[in-house]
């Protein structure tokens, strides 16, 4: 029974944890003490829907699936490249350029579209402090 207690005691450790830091990497370690917690309780029950340890069995199991899907609920998500790139970012926007970096300008014998003209002009218009025009 004192072998019981201690994983309960790690199973419900180990999945507070994990909610509290939203760390997805815990969710296998809940998982497999929530299971190891089970198999002990079976082993330990006695008579079927009687003793406690038979209950807890079946509650440890549940616990088991409810572990893995929240772990992987608690995932970090990328939906695009811009949202990995934003976490590196230097605080530039992606038109501009700093001191000693090559120019964005379109290249000879390439037409240029209209919106990228109008982001460049008003880039340019943001770096020397012109007022434009408005949309």
């Amino acid at each position: 029974m004192a072998l019981l207690s201690e994983l309960i005691l790690v199973a419900i450790a180990l999945t507070v944890t994990m909610f509290a830091t939203k760390r997805a990497e815990l969710g296998f370690p809940c998982a497999i003490f929530w299971a190891i917690t089970g198999g002990q309780a079976y082993v330990l029950s006695v008579n079927a829907w009687v003793d406690l340890e038979y209950y807890l069995f079946f509650a440890s199991f549940g616990m088991v699936i409810f572990t893995v899907l929240i772990a992987f609920g608690l995932r970090e998500k990328r939906d695009t490249i811009a949202d990995e790139e934003m976490e590196g970012g230097d605080g530039k926007y992606i038109d501009e350029r700093g001191k000693g970096e090559e120019s964005l300008e379109v290249e000879p014998g390439k037409k240029e579209r209209r919106r990228s003209r109008e982001l460049r002009e008003r880039a340019e218009r943001r770096r020397t402090g012109e007022k434009g025009k408005r949309y």
